[in-house]
């Protein structure tokens, strides 16, 4: 799965999570503070929490496979000078 694609499939959750938030801001406009229960936003913090694991492990993989690219020599032509 390409990096546009890993992205994509995993900013719906995030998606859905700034809805909710969102939605929540929306209802109590005339307030001071917002109330959330603790389950919410326990699964919030959890949904972007792994959003952002997720995204790390598939950057660090990205710039690993890309400075191998650029290390690796192509075959037959290790010879310098």
């Amino acid at each position: 799965m390409d990096m546009g694609k890993f992205v994509d499939r995993r900013l719906h959750a995030v998606r859905v999570t700034v809805n909710l938030l969102n939605h929540e801001l929306e209802l109590a406009r005339n307030d001071s503070s917002v109330t959330l229960d603790r389950e919410q936003l326990k699964s919030m913090v959890e949904t972007f929490g792994m959003f952002i694991e997720d995204f790390d492990v598939s950057w660090r993989a990205v710039k690993e496979q890309n400075q191998k690219k650029f290390a690796q020599a192509p075959q037959g032509q290790t010879k310098v000078g």
